[in-house]
């Protein structure tokens, strides 16, 4: 009899186990990185890119009903150290705020760097937008050693502490809030 009771507190754990890993599969499809490039320009390093957001009908609720999203898409220039920690060399974030005005019906996408905002009739058009990164500025040439090794690293993410507090708390336990591509990484 306590034979059972282990094999079904094992079946239990199973269950629980195939539970989250399912959730952190579909949260990690959320924000996907499908193309990136780095160019140099004049004595910059500049980076293009395409990312796919895709929301939840809880996120889109959330949108819909008037709250605001902010995006971040960040970043990192880093050399690889043979027998030390690796060395963050630049670091560059763009953030993006992403709203819908029900007045008007169209989503609203401003540029929280550049203060750039323009609207667009349904939320594909605005992520597809939001999605495009176009000669974003990573570094300077003058900052890199040609005989040592460097990565890109890129990561975009909706910012939960950037949510109003009811649903900051719930973000901190649902992985539904929790859209993020996490760091991908590019030799350069």
């Amino acid at each position: 009899m306590s034979r059972v009771k282990i094999l079904n507190g094992y079946g239990f754990v199973l269950i629980v186990l195939s539970i989250f890993l399912s959730t952190g599969l579909a949260r990690a499809n959320a924000v996907e990185v499908n193309y990136l490039n780095v160019a140099k320009l004049n004595n910059e390093l500049r980076l293009d890119a395409e990312i796919a957001y895709e929301l939840n009908s809880e996120v889109r609720g959330a949108l819909v009903n008037g709250i605001p999203l902010i995006f971040q898409v960040e970043v990192q220039v880093v050399a690889l150290k043979d027998w030390r920690w690796d060395k963050i060399i630049s670091s560059v974030a763009k953030t993006y705020e992403l709203k819908y005005h029900a007045l008007s019906k169209q989503y609203v996408l401003d540029n929280l760097e550049s203060g750039e905002s323009d609207s667009y009739p349904d939320l594909e058009s605005v992520l597809i937008q939001q999605g495009r990164v176009s000669a974003m500025y990573i570094a300077e040439l003058d900052y890199l050693n040609s005989e040592e090794k460097y990565v890109v690293q890129l990561r975009a993410r909706l910012l939960s502490n950037k949510l109003p507090l009811p649903l900051r708390m719930k973000s901190y336990f649902s992985p539904k809030w929790r859209l993020s591509s996490g760091w991908h990484e590019w030799p350069l």
